[in-house]
């Protein structure tokens, strides 16, 4: 398994209506997000305002995860609680309301498939993905080798092999 940090200098930074965004990455590489062409997109995002509604993205299927203590979401006309460590699946097309500041990962999916987990500390097996991508919110030794707070890595060549995690991370996986 060989895992590959990529560059932070290279990160999009955009704004949404209720904080900023970080673009980590974006599938097919000639997409644009702002244009709506792509299939998969990974982001982290800012939530500067005390309440914000998400950005409505039809046909998309959307994950979310707070990196901070967590968020109040109405979804339906009804509130939960979405904390730290929790991964939340919800349609693009859903209207929802944001309470809470802080930071949170997305995935986003439009014409592929995947999703986004927290994996805690210890060993995780893995399997074949078309794209593997883990981030850590915390200096984590990932089979060894140190990676540092905010780091995002691709993991290629897997294939039913052991992730070792010292901190908890976020997964994700896409398959076109």
């Amino acid at each position: 398994m060989n895992i590959r940090v990529l560059n932070s200098d290279s990160r999009r930074i955009t704004e949404w209506s209720g904080g900023s965004t970080t673009e980590l990455f974006l599938y097919p590489s000639g997409g644009s997000y702002a244009e709506r062409r792509f299939q998969i997109r990974i982001s982290s995002a800012s939530v500067d305002l005390p309440e914000s509604h998400f950005t409505r993205l039809d046909g998309v299927v959307r994950y979310l995860t707070p990196l901070c203590d967590g968020f109040y979401l109405k979804r339906n006309n009804n509130w939960q609680y979405l904390p730290r460590g929790d991964v939340l699946q919800f349609s693009g097309e859903e209207d929802i309301l944001c309470r809470g500041t802080g930071r949170d990962l997305n995935l986003m999916l439009k014409g592929a498939r995947g999703e986004m987990r927290v994996l805690p500390k210890g060993d995780h097996a893995l399997t074949l993905h078309t794209f593997l991508f883990l981030y850590c919110p915390q200096e984590t030794y990932v089979n060894g080798s140190l990676l540092s707070a905010d780091s995002f890595a691709e993991i290629t060549k897997a294939g039913f092999e052991t992730l070792k995690l010292s901190s908890p991370a976020v997964l994700f996986t896409a398959d076109m």
